[in-house]
């Protein structure tokens, strides 16, 4: 069972149309510390997670594709503004978690993020709403 695997949240990502007051708000408002930001995206740190990883608020502009190459304006998608949803799992359990939904045939994208040396699956719910599940890999280059 996957759900035995979940260590906790690794990120929620907002699509947002008002980039600078959203990441404003987030950043002055709420305190949150900005981890990175430019190029239509912008992170914030929640706090520690689990083994180097840790919990982010992302604002995506609600202009750039999610994982499927799906783009809001363009193709429909749902109307939330949720970009996905991110739970972080153990690096020792990616391949076993990846295997498992590749050979029961689910739709899913990998992405590495070398900045902050995570690895990703992308699934969607049957709603269409996009998982991913990340583990921190410190042999990421």
């Amino acid at each position: 069972m996957i759900g035995k695997k979940i260590k906790g949240l690794g990120e929620v990502v907002l699509r947002v149309k008002n980039m600078e007051a959203v990441k404003d708000f987030y950043q002055n408002t709420i305190g949150l510390e900005l981890l990175r930001d430019g190029n239509g995206y912008t992170f914030f740190k929640i706090a520690e997670g689990y083994r180097g990883h840790f919990q982010i608020l992302a604002l995506f502009d609600s202009s750039i594709p999610t994982a499927f190459g799906q783009v809001r304006n363009n193709i429909k998608v749902n109307n939330s503004s949720l970009h996905h949803l991110a739970l972080e799992i153990d690096k020792n359990d990616y391949d076993i978690i990846l295997k498992k939904f590749t050979t029961e045939g689910i739709e899913l994208k990998t992405q590495k993020f070398e900045w902050v040396k995570w690895k990703s699956i992308f699934l969607k719910d049957p709603e269409m709403n996009i998982v991913e599940l990340v583990c921190y890999d410190s042999e990421i280059l």
